[in-house]
């Protein structure tokens, strides 16, 4: 990697809704650690699917956020893609 922020996209299977709506309730709430932002993140209208768009240092970085905050919730796919008419937020 040349050190650039890359944009992951994480793909939310949700097999437990409510779960996931706390948890990452709680995680937004404690705040992101520095070197991942979250840009954007939407939900189906039952919860049941989510997709986010983070930037952060790796596909690894950002999994190891997402799956401690709400791994337990649901089974999450990630992918380095890019992005287009999103600005980085995290500086390097």
């Amino acid at each position: 990697m040349d050190g650039k922020p890359v944009f992951v996209t994480v793909i939310h299977r949700i097999h437990d809704p409510e779960g996931f709506q706390a948890a990452e309730a709680k995680a937004l709430e404690a705040g992101l650690p520095a070197h991942v932002a979250l840009p954007i993140h939407a939900a189906t209208n039952d919860h049941g699917l989510g997709i986010c768009i983070w930037e952060g240092e790796s596909v690894d970085a950002v999994r190891e956020v997402v799956e401690g905050a709400v791994g337990p919730w649901a089974n999450n796919e990630y992918y380095e893609m890019h992005v287009d008419g999103l600005t980085p937020q995290l500086a390097k």
